[in-house]
């Protein structure tokens, strides 16, 4: 039989090498089926099959060698390369998600999948398997040659791996399923349930089963599995969704829009920023699973509840109850990332590099704090900015003996000691000069706001205005070189300080004159020793605009839900995206907390009440609905900007 291939469906050159290894992807969200292409260009080629002839769609480039093999699942492809890793590679964002280093050097001739674990077989006869975490569980010599193909196949109940290699032989291995992840176990199963009569709940109870700990690398897969996942639940609930890269080894972004209603006018656009990714939850301390939702006396209990995946789905879910009753009238765009526990690496680069995507944007909603008490609702409207600041002394010498050197040298460990000093005085103002001549000077307003929280949480007044409203100074850590006992002389030492500013400080100029005060200083030691100073991370201070339009809207919403007047708080902390999205889209912020004051965010025993998570989703049902009220956002735009 001779087969006649027509001329639009041959592309030359596909690629500029061997092309070694191709699979087809069908499961492709568009229902187009596509072409993956692998060649000793060093490249994978995604090609649209076409009823007009395939068309290129993207290039994977690597420099680590020749693409060998090529097998594909959901939207991962898995390809076995020349250097002896495995790529794998993110079909929805179009990146790199992970490096396996399967055996340095040694090819990898052929891949296959078994459930959510990999088998690869190697030019030195070796198969190893991995887990869905990338972990390698099973190793053996398949072969005393070269392991030249492989594939999984079903027999009865069993399950096996048959290999081939040049050694002339065929091996037959049987194949024990694996315990799948919980993160992968979720993909598997809807989101939010067909028949569930609690969404918020059932949908929460998934999320929080994720550990989604993004500074533990361990837990990388499942931070991707759990954007994944909420992707898949916000589709759902009616959003249009996709996942955003934020470069190699970041997490990615989830950006879903939840589109209102068209009418004659143009709509509001709402952004809400959270995050997926959580702090580490080690079992001690506990009084139940860390990563499964318990509920108890009327609060749900688990990592995240109320930090930050209890609020992602109480925003969602109000936005899907209005979409489902034709009553949203304006569009929520959903940023969710997954390092904002880390610093939010990669956020700002893209979400400008994906500004087109998310659209003009009106107003920016984030709940990601807590009430100052567990009985009175609150709306914030500040946050401080922070500076994180190292700090290095070394002699340049090994850790010595301080019966044999002490008194001999300059310790680094003294002149830490006198520098970290010289910071603060004995009222602990900081010293450095001009620290506080931007600091804007308290209200009478301010002062009766004060006031009145101080009668309500029984704490000073002045104790609310030093850790809301006043900068300081903390010193963190202090780390040695060496053995660490009491008889060495370390050779360096190490310091962490951080400030916390204020309005109106500016946050380049502080930057500035902690570095050259803290070099001052320590010149004025004479000390031989040599002092390296880095700020690693610093983040704006945030104060909204209490005459606001929007901020007046949210404010009448938690009242309006709650029945009673909602404090007017700030915050101690930062949250660096904050001030940053609004100077980027040009609008004014809002902080709603969700939770109350005892939920122990990034503690153990973590909880959100199941009154404010389902309140909070009310709250947010009718500020979506007051804001896209016929003539609000002509309204907004007519007052002057603060």
């Amino acid at each position: 039989m001779q087969l006649n291939i027509p001329a639009v469906n041959v592309i030359d050159p596909a690629h500029y090498g061997y092309i070694y290894c191709m699979t087809a992807l069908t499961a492709t969200g568009d229902g187009i089926t596509r072409l993956a292409t692998g060649s000793g260009d060093e490249s994978i080629k995604l090609w649209k099959c076409l009823p007009n002839g395939p068309e290129f769609e993207h290039e994977f480039s690597f420099d680590r060698g020749a693409i060998l093999t090529i097998v594909a699942k959901g939207d991962n492809i898995y390809a076995g390369c020349q250097d002896g890793c495995v790529k794998v590679l993110d079909l929805e964002t179009k990146t790199l998600i992970r490096t396996i280093i399967v055996e340095e050097g040694i090819d990898v001739i052929s891949i296959s999948l078994f459930n959510s674990d990999l088998f690869t077989c190697s030019a030195n006869g070796s198969v190893k398997r991995w887990s869905a975490s990338f972990d390698c569980i099973a190793s053996w010599n398949a072969h005393s040659g070269i392991a030249l193909s492989s594939i999984v196949t079903q027999r009865e109940q069993g399950f096996y791996l048959v290999t081939g290699g040049n050694d002339s032989s065929i091996r037959v291995w049987d194949c024990v399923p694996s315990t799948r992840t919980i993160s992968q176990e979720l993909q598997y199963s809807p989101c939010i349930g067909p028949t569930a009569t609690d969404v918020l709940t059932y949908a929460l109870t998934k999320f929080v089963s994720i550990p989604s700990v993004s500074s533990v690398p361990s837990h990388k897969e499942d931070c991707r599995q759990t954007a994944i996942w909420l992707r898949k639940c916000l589709g759902q609930l009616g959003a249009r969704t996709s996942l955003l890269p934020t470069g190699e080894g970041n997490n990615p972004l989830v950006l879903a829009t939840f589109n209102g209603t068209v009418g004659e006018h143009r709509k509001p656009r709402v952004l809400f920023y959270g995050h997926y990714d959580v702090i580490p939850a080690p079992r001690d301390g506990w009084n139940s699973e860390p990563f499964t939702l318990t509920g108890k006396n009327g609060y749900l209990y688990g990592r995240g509840a109320t930090d930050n995946k209890g609020p992602i789905l109480a925003v969602a879910c109000a936005a899907a109850d209005l979409l489902s009753r034709r009553a949203l009238g304006l569009d929520l765009v959903m940023l969710i990332e997954g390092e904002e526990e880390c610093g939010s690496i990669g956020f700002r680069e893209t979400v400008q590099k994906h500004k087109d995507d998310i659209g003009e944007i009106d107003a920016i909603l984030v709940s990601n704090s807590t009430w100052i008490t567990d009985d009175r609702p609150c709306i914030t409207y500040g946050l401080r900015g922070v500076i994180h600041c190292n700090i290095e002394i070394t002699s340049q010498l090994p850790a010595l003996h301080s019966g044999v050197e002490g008194g001999g040298i300059v310790e680094p460990m003294v002149d830490m000691v006198k520098l970290l000093a010289a910071l603060t005085d004995d009222r602990n103002r900081v010293l450095i000069p001009e620290f506080y001549d931007a600091v804007r000077v308290k209200s009478d307003e301010e002062k009766e706001l004060y006031d009145l929280l101080s009668q309500i949480t029984q704490k000073p007044a002045s104790s609310l205005v030093a850790r809301w409203r006043e900068p300081s100074l903390t010193i963190h850590t202090i780390e040695i070189s060496g053995p660490k006992n009491a008889t060495v002389i370390p050779g360096s030492v190490k310091a962490q300080v951080s400030l916390r500013i204020v309005p109106d400080q500016d946050l380049q100029t502080i930057i500035k004159s902690l570095s050259d005060y803290l070099r001052t200083t320590y010149a004025g030691f004479k000390s031989p020793n040599q002092i390296q100073i880095a700020v690693d991370h610093s983040a704006d201070w945030w104060l909204g605009s209490l005459d606001d339009t929007w901020f007046k809207a949210l404010e009448s919403a938690i009242q309006d839900e709650w029945g009673v007047e909602p404090l007017r708080i700030r915050e101690g902390g930062s949250i660096p995206s904050v001030p940053w999205l609004e100077k980027e889209f040009g609008c004014h912020a809002l902080h709603l907390p969700m939770g109350q004051g005892s939920d122990q965010a990034h503690l153990p025993n973590e909880r959100i009440s199941i009154i404010n998570l389902n309140k909070g989703k009310s709250v947010v049902e009718r500020f979506l609905t007051k804001t896209a009220a016929e003539g609000f956002l002509s309204y907004t735009k007519d007052q002057p900007s603060s």
